[in-house]
């Protein structure tokens, strides 16, 4: 039925906070949403970050055409400015300067209604693009240099997260701490913090994404205190072998684990956790056990493991020598193996506390340290927050129950 549309988001949470975006405007048109099977359009904001991104956006194509024949698919995000032949798959496709324009390119299909939630929480876009020169990146390409959102802009977004209701908002962008340079503000991160704060006391924060090397002690001391921002960190450490580190154009490990202890000795229970890239070229077996090293000691509650994927465009796809690929899949595994324990320990640690969380579906919450908490039902709706008595640890996640509004 046309005015009917369902999106499927991938990649990044700066992609959420947009998706979000194009979700609410087209219900203020008045078009429904449903799921893909039924929709008559059906968007999909991709990603490009990897070969797998775009192997995964061409099995969904084929899905959605198996499944829902006479549904319109509509390709927005990172994966139409990379690779236009793939984007092609589908009807129509935007690049991200156009897709927010998603919205005013389909007609009305009735009245204006409510903008019923799409997720528990609230994703604030603040920032896009990148300035740095990460050599194995295709990002900077595809989303630009680093733009921070207008305070006012974000005002007025934060107020309209209020009137649906969010009690938890994640802050997203592609490089947070850039925030405000663009606009000649050095420390315009930390400036927006304060603004969110004083003007949005009621609300929790949980920043999605911050990069070590601009971590400035001042801005790491005001996360780790100030009431409104949760103590859930994610660092990308990337690697530690210095060597890796350079060739990545990401400069050297300095400061790393000093950021860790100070985060672990102000919040022992602070969720903290990183990407580790693998197979990066030229990498050898002392720079896998630098690395390997790192991770076995850092307090670290969780991590994600990523082979190496060449993109064409980057400077990384030319270097050499190229790991193989069964070594790349052996150092994963050993890492990731890694990972399971060190998360497994940190959960176990948590049973008899007491720790606030966001019901993000009936019966799971999401911790303010972000880990996950199964509980019996008792009626608590999606996006409300409460505090929840943790009493096992399961595999990859807690279960407990709520103690407050019962």
């Amino acid at each position: 039925m046309w005015g009917e549309f369902a999106l499927i988001n991938q990649g990044c949470r700066l992609n959420i906070a947009e998706s979000q975006k194009i979700i609410e405007e087209l219900q203020k048109k008045g078009w429904v949403l449903k799921s893909p099977e039924s929709a008559s359009v059906i968007i999909i904001n991709s990603c490009a970050v990897t070969h797998r991104a775009e192997s995964d956006f061409r099995k969904l194509v084929r899905k959605i055409r198996r499944k829902n024949p006479e549904g319109r698919i509509i390709a927005i995000g990172c994966l139409v400015d990379f690779n236009e032949d793939e984007a092609s798959m589908a009807d129509l496709y935007l690049k991200n300067s156009e897709k927010l324009s998603l919205p005013d390119l389909l007609e009305s299909a009735g009245n204006e209604t409510d903008i019923k939630r799409w997720k528990a929480r609230g994703f604030l876009k603040v920032q896009e693009g990148c300035d740095l020169g990460c050599t194995y990146c295709i990002i900077p390409k595809l989303r630009g240099r680093s733009k921070s959102v207008p305070l006012r802009d974000i005002e007025n977004r934060m107020e309209e997260f209020m009137k649906v209701g969010y009690e938890e908002v994640v802050i997203t962008g592609i490089h947070l701490e850039s925030y405000g340079r663009d606009l000649g503000d050095k420390e315009g991160f930390l400036r927006l913090l304060k603004f969110l704060e004083r003007y949005f006391p009621e609300v929790r924060f949980r920043i999605s994404s911050l990069d070590p090397r601009y971590l400035t002690s001042e801005l790491l001391d005001y996360i780790l205190y100030a009431p409104h921002i949760m103590p859930s960190f994610h660092l990308s450490f990337q690697h530690y072998s210095n060597k890796i580190l350079r060739r990545m154009g990401r400069g050297t490990n300095k400061g790393f684990m000093k950021i860790l202890e100070r985060i672990k000795t102000a919040n022992p229970y602070a969720g903290v956790g990183t990407d580790f890239i693998v197979g990066f070229p030229g990498e050898d077996e002392d720079d896998f056990r630098k690395l390997l090293d790192f991770a076995e000691q850092a307090p670290l509650t969780y991590f994600h493991v990523f082979s190496f994927s060449p993109r064409p465009g980057t400077k990384a796809a030319e270097l050499k020598p190229s790991v193989p690929e069964r070594i790349m899949g052996e150092r994963s595994r050993i890492l990731r193996e890694l990972a399971e324990d060190k998360k497994r320990s940190f959960l176990s640690s948590l049973v008899g506390m007491e720790i606030e969380g966001t019901v993000i579906r009936e019966g799971e919450a999401l911790l303010e340290n972000y880990v996950v908490l199964n509980f019996v039902h008792s009626g608590i709706p999606s996006g409300k927050r409460d505090k929840f008595l943790i009493t096992e640890n399961k595999r990859g996640y807690v279960e407990g129950k709520p103690l407050q509004n019962k």
